[in-house]
């Protein structure tokens, strides 16, 4: 790796080996990287408001592109990531990413022998050292990264009512969500949390390619995979959809949580933001659903989510569990 450095500013590629006065290996130098680990913050919506109080679904959307590039860059180099989580990956203010670890990458021949469940791919089985990791895997474990950035922090196979993470869902390849002609099965459901909604808000084409990524083979799709440039370039899309005279240039499309499906363009010029009372998050209102609050004795503005977690609790309480 050092003999054949990458000089990009997405990675940190280790530079020099470092010997010490008797030549005996010590170590290796590495660039310096400033930021702070994706795994951190992306994946709730109250730890990054903190961590970067200023960014919108734009910014967010905008990560995911520069992590689809930056896996794009480093497989043009021959470069295998192998063990991709967002520990690995270092993320700056103005959503720059840079990949660290560098020394668990696949190189030639030289295997990645680390590796982490949620992000292997259904057709990998045994110990992550005995086989050679490919481009398809990586092109699975950044989509799984890619949908839980997006919907900040739901696993992409978690479904209403069931723990969150199955395997036997992950190996039959069910999704909770739809995309281009899958549909599914009854009973399959999102999770009852903020972030479930954020599938519909998606663009078609990127809704597609990762839920073909994450699902073509368990469902024996012999298309491969979209690569990482195909993901960038629906991402780049999304971000121009988001600018002004865009698509999707309504304030509602840069909020980081929906409570609501995708309403029509002809409901959105007469919704109000409002600040949820109980969880604090950024939401807006249409008329009716002012009304319906107001009808269900809620003065305080609530989100959709609030107000089923509150309607959930006056339940329990009216109907107490008797042990006996």
């Amino acid at each position: 790796m050092c003999s054949r450095p990458i000089r990009s500013p997405c990675v940190a590629w280790p530079r020099e080996i470092l010997y010490d006065e008797l030549r005996r290996f010590v170590g290796v130098l590495m660039p310096r990287v400033d930021g702070v680990p994706l795994g951190a913050f992306a994946f709730h919506a109250e730890l990054l408001k903190k961590q970067f109080p200023s960014w919108t679904r734009y910014d967010l959307t905008r990560l995911c592109l520069n992590l689809s590039e930056s896996v794009h860059t480093l497989h043009r180099y021959g470069v295998v990531l192998g063990d991709l989580h967002p520990g690995n990956v270092m993320v700056s203010p103005y959503g720059s990413v840079c990949w660290v670890d560098a020394d668990s990458f696949q190189i030639e021949d030289y295997p990645c022998s680390v590796g982490t469940e949620r992000f292997r791919a259904p057709e990998i089985h045994g110990n992550f050292g005995d086989f050679l990791p490919t481009r398809s895997h990586d092109t699975y474990a950044l989509s799984v990264l890619l949908f839980m950035t997006l919907t900040l922090g739901l696993s992409s196979f978690a479904r209403q009512g069931n723990r969150e993470y199955m395997w036997e869902t992950v190996g039959e390849g069910i999704l909770s969500y739809p995309f281009a002609s899958y549909k599914p099965p009854a009973g399959f459901y999102p999770p009852d949390t903020p972030g479930r909604y954020a599938w519909s808000y998606l663009p078609r084409k990127l809704r597609d390619a990762l839920g073909h990524n994450l699902t073509c083979v368990q469902r024996r799709d012999l298309r491969p995979r979209a690569i990482p440039g195909y993901l960038a370039r629906c991402l780049l899309q999304y971000l121009r959809d988001m600018e002004p005279g865009g698509g999707k240039d309504h304030p509602m499309y840069r909020d980081l949580l929906y409570d609501r499906p995708c309403p029509p363009r002809s409901l959105l010029v007469q919704m109000t933001s409002n600040i949820c009372a109980d969880c604090g998050i950024l939401f807006r209102e249409a008329p009716d659903d002012v009304a319906r609050r107001l009808r269900q004795s809620h003065a305080k503005s609530l989100c959709r989510l609030c107000i089923r977690r509150r309607s959930a609790l006056n339940q329990a309480t009216r109907n107490p569990t008797t042990n006996n």
